[in-house]
């Protein structure tokens, strides 16, 4: 993942500042870069919820194996039954019997979404890792939410019917807890989603980089021909590879995978979906100088619940707004030079998600009202935080998007460095990061 840090944001820090005026509109969808990267997003909303594929993986993604940025290996399955045939579709590296690889036909990227095509007998189908950008200031809060969305559409190559059930799950490897976090499913309103979570964690703690307190959760809109289970993963494959569905047990352990299955019923014409939704919350995100700050979300959804309610129902909009935005920086990209226009559009596209994914929007726990605050995590390198010079190399992007983002970025370091030097930096040059120490260690 250094290469990737390296190449985009050097490169952006050369070129992207011709562009000073990115203005979503409401243009109809371009076209999806497919430039091979180091590295594609797929989930990657803060910088604990941070999946990735290596890409040299990405010739053949039904045998891939996502990785945190740091380079940890996380389980994320999919899967699909076409025609009473199960195939793998990502995520799937060892062979299960009964089940089929599918062929990779294509890999493609926007600045919202990461696209995999595949083909899986005579379905065609389509892996949409959609984590949302959503730079206005209207919207901070909907880009504080802690998840990202995958959607499987799947449609006939051969107008001919088939039959269609599709199955996705994660694992305690999402937690970095090895095996000591809880499962627990939970149906609520309009969503079922299963948690991970360990009640004897300790906050504010890392192992090589990955959160370990906090909650990680799968969703899933509730709706006829839904089956959830947790179990082995051995035993979840079997089961959906015979039946199309899953036997639903709510007795789960921390290794267990944790998996829904939809059935999408015949598919002929249309192509048909199904959405899932992947999170981490922490209701204590942050500990700035003894005060715990907490996603700027709740504000206005406190519970994971609401929240995980809210993002499942807001895809359909957000979807719309994606591609709005998407085609905006593509076009917007392209029109800087008819030379290198669209290698420049490819650069712009695959850094918007990686610049946003090292972010978090928060407020002090105890004034949910407050003005949100923006702490910057150093993915793709040490993990500091706030660091000045990569705030410097990512202004480009927040100067076309946003610039209050610089603000609020550089507001934590300003109010640390203000500090007397007993509490705060005591040198009279710029902290580089605030991430590494506690002001009462601080020499």
């Amino acid at each position: 993942m250094s290469t990737l840090s390296t190449m985009f944001l050097s490169l952006l820090n050369h070129v992207c500042a011709v562009v000073l005026a990115i203005c979503v509109g409401t243009s109809a969808v371009t076209q999806a870069a497919s430039v091979s990267l180091p590295s594609y997003p797929l989930a990657v909303k803060h910088p604990y919820l941070s999946a990735w594929l290596p890409g040299n993986q990405a010739p053949n993604v039904a045998a891939s194996q996502p990785q945190f940025w740091a380079g940890q290996s996380l389980n994320w399955p999919v899967l699909a039954r076409i025609n009473g045939q199960a195939y793998s579709l990502f995520g799937v590296p060892d062979a299960v019997s009964g089940i089929v690889a599918a062929t990779t036909q294509s890999v493609s990227y926007t600045s919202s979404h990461t696209y995999f095509r595949l083909l899986a007998g005579a379905a065609e189908i389509t892996l949409d890792f959609f984590s949302p950008v959503l730079p206005k200031a209207e919207d901070y809060v909907r880009q504080s939410l802690p998840y990202s969305y995958l959607t499987v559409s799947v449609v006939s190559t051969n107008g001919k019917t088939l039959s269609v059930q599709v199955l996705s799950g994660i694992d305690q490897t999402w937690t970095a807890q090895g095996g000591a976090s809880q499962l627990n499913f939970t149906s609520s309103g309009s969503a079922e989603y299963f948690q991970f979570h360990n009640r004897s964690e300790i906050k504010f703690t890392e192992a090589n980089d990955m959160a370990t307190y906090g909650t990680v959760v799968f969703a899933t809109s509730a709706g006829a021909g839904l089956t959830s289970t947790c179990g082995a993963a051995s035993t979840v494959y079997s089961t959906f590879v015979k039946t199309g569905a899953l036997t639903q047990s709510r007795t789960c352990s921390g290794e267990s995978l944790a998996a829904f299955a939809s059935n999408l019923g015949k598919i002929a014409g249309a192509a048909k979906n199904f959405t899932f939704a992947v999170g981490f919350d922490r209701t204590d995100a942050i500990d700035y100088l003894g005060q715990t700050q907490t996603g700027y979300y709740r504000s206005q959804w406190p519970t994971i619940s609401g929240a995980v309610q809210y993002f499942l129902k807001d895809y359909s909009n957000a979807l719309a707004q994606s591609f709005a935005f998407d085609n905006e920086i593509r076009s917007k990209s392209e029109a800087v030079s008819t030379a290198f226009g669209t290698q420049y559009a490819d650069i712009v596209e695959a850094s918007v998600r990686q610049t946003f994914g090292a972010l978090e929007l928060t407020v002090p726990a105890s004034d949910l009202s407050a003005t949100p605050s923006v702490f910057l995590k150093e993915i793709s390198s040490d993990g500091n935080v706030n660091t000045i010079d990569l705030i410097f190399q990512s202004w480009p992007v927040f100067v076309s998007l946003n610039p209050d983002y610089i603000r609020f970025l550089l507001e934590p370091v300003l109010s640390y460095s203000g500090l007397p030097s007993s509490q705060g930096w005591p040198q009279s040059w710029v902290i580089h990061d605030i991430g590494t120490r506690k002001p009462e260690n601080v020499p």
